[in-house]
């Protein structure tokens, strides 16, 4: 999840400075993304709600892209993945107008800041709440949107050389996943809270390492059609993983449990895992060359300018 926020932040924000002096900066880019969100998350809820996973009050919730605030409305959390898409929907709601209205360096002062406020906030709800678990709550995790937007910033700063970055990217991926490691051996409310900043350090530096390499005369290491094809359908696949995996727990229950009477639970939890992510694969590309294509068809945009 954690590299999930700081890619989101990265590529969000390269895409709103891109077309920060368009006219319609804000149809522009609202339009595409409800494009390429609403119409497989709403599939996705129909399936949801007609199979009987979650409820009408879920349901509403997760319209209002308020499925992070259902414990607190004392609703529970009937499909996990949608709480980050609630996130992820906020951070669209606030960050585009603050980029259309603020220089970079006022953007990078901002970001910094909250760099620095968020994990306080964690560590202060932790010991407060006495709870490791990390808080859905849009305002606890910003800093991985904010980390990724920086990284999209920095390197269009007149200053910027791309051996800054190279200095950077190692001890970012090294130091983040040690620091979470130690952290994880060491639990305690500020450890909690640091362990989740560290994570998203290091995921900025895997992306900062993905980014080096793509652009050198190694890109055709992270240029595999593999990569690309999993890159198509990642919005399917977030949406669909836990649905898919419930599918095939309800349909191979009986043979998982012949398959572990027989002394193999290994070869039963391979079983689930392969045919699981073969499932999700399925029908996320399925999404993906049908629904979502349909969406973001040259036609329907230009339906989409003439209606708006």
């Amino acid at each position: 999840m954690n590299l999930f926020f700081v890619l989101s932040g990265f590529l969000i924000t390269g895409i709103l400075i891109a077309n920060k002096d368009r006219s319609d900066y804000y149809r522009h880019f609202y339009s595409r993304r409800a494009l390429r969100i609403l119409p497989a998350l709403y599939a996705t809820l129909l399936i949801l709600l007609l199979s009987g996973l979650i409820g009408w009050r879920f349901l509403v919730v997760s319209l209002l892209f308020l499925a992070n605030f259902a414990p607190l409305l004392r609703i529970h959390l009937q499909y996990p993945v949608l709480w980050s898409l609630a996130v992820e929907e906020h951070f669209y709601m606030l960050w585009p107008a603050l980029v259309r209205r603020c220089s970079l360096r006022g953007l990078v002062f901002l970001l910094v800041t909250i760099c620095a406020a968020t994990p306080l906030l964690r560590a202060g709800i932790f010991m407060y709440a006495h709870n490791p678990q990390n808080p859905m709550y849009s305002w606890f995790n910003l800093d991985g949107l904010a980390i990724g937007a920086l990284l999209a910033i920095w390197p269009r700063r007149p200053s910027f050389q791309r051996s800054h970055l190279s200095r950077l990217a190692g001890p970012l991926l090294v130091g983040g996943a040690g620091a979470f490691l130690f952290l994880a051996a060491h639990p305690g409310p500020a450890a909690s809270s640091l362990s989740i900043l560290s994570s998203n350090l290091a995921s900025a530096g895997l992306l900062s390492s993905m980014l080096l390499l793509g652009t050198s005369p190694w890109s055709f290491v992270v240029d595999r059609p593999f990569l690309k094809f999993m890159g198509f359908i990642s919005y399917g696949l977030y949406l669909v993983h836990i649905l898919a995996f419930k599918l095939v727990e309800l349909l191979f229950s009986h043979l998982s449990q012949l398959i572990i009477n027989a002394g193999m639970p290994t070869a039963a939890m391979l079983l689930r895992f392969l045919t699981g992510a073969g499932l999700a694969i399925g029908i996320a590309y399925l999404s993906r060359v049908s629904l979502e294509r349909s969406f973001l068809s040259g036609e329907f945009q230009r339906l989409r300018n003439r209606l708006f």
